[in-house]
């Protein structure tokens, strides 16, 4: 009997002590613990499969608290899929900042792909659901469109300074930007689709692409 209760108020006790490290989470810190969570799921399940209590029961927390946070589903996907993106645009500008030419550049936007590859896999799943739905309940398709464009934008201006500095050979600036493009994009969907785990040696062969195409 002593036993039981023993046991019984250990457990509480343990309960109790999680419940209290949940609170000490600052804001900040408990809404990138729930995108990092739903980001995952909505990647590993699809969007339409994964409920609101999925995610908190993945946290830890209730799913009440979810919606301090979050005003929806719809809001958690549009904001976990621009919490990865934001990730690759925060890392690539740490980097960007020691890259001396333009091919350095696109190099260094290349590498970021591979150093939070896990991140962006996830990201490019979520994108690909979200287009396959054909429905914008949760606005994603803006961010999306965003994406893309800074990408095509970034490319477009390395590849044309590299060229007026004699480091390119002439091509069609904005085709080119596209292959590039179009391959990372491939890399990411083909190692959902194949489940190979080829990314280090594919985007290795597409820096050696981009030499291809660039190069005088």
């Amino acid at each position: 009997m002593r036993k039981a209760q023993a046991a019984r108020s250990a457990t509480s006790a343990a309960g109790s002590r999680a419940t209290a490290t949940r609170r000490r989470l600052a804001p900040a810190e408990r809404t990138e613990a729930i995108l990092e969570q739903a980001l995952q799921l909505f990647a590993e399940k699809h969007y339409s499969n994964v409920t609101m209590r999925d995610i908190a029961g993945a946290c830890g927390i209730n799913p009440a608290l979810i919606y301090h946070y979050f005003e929806s589903k719809e809001d958690l996907f549009r904001r976990a899929l621009g919490y990865a993106i934001e990730q690759l645009y925060a890392g690539f500008a740490a980097v960007r900042e020691t890259a001396t030419t333009p091919r350095a550049e696109i190099m260094s936007w290349l590498d970021m792909h591979l150093s939070i590859a896990q991140t962006v896999t996830r990201m490019t799943q979520l994108m690909s659901d979200h287009s396959a739905s054909h429905d914008d309940r949760t606005g994603a398709g803006a961010l999306i469109a965003q994406f893309y464009a800074f990408e095509q934008a970034l490319l477009e201006d390395c590849i044309r300074r590299g060229i007026a500095a004699a480091h390119f050979r002439t091509v069609d600036v904005a085709r080119t930007a596209r292959t590039i493009s179009l391959q990372l994009d491939g890399i990411f969907y083909a190692s959902s689709s194949r489940g190979d785990d080829r990314i280090a040696s594919d985007i290795a062969d597409l820096k050696s692409l981009v030499a291809t195409l660039l190069d005088p």
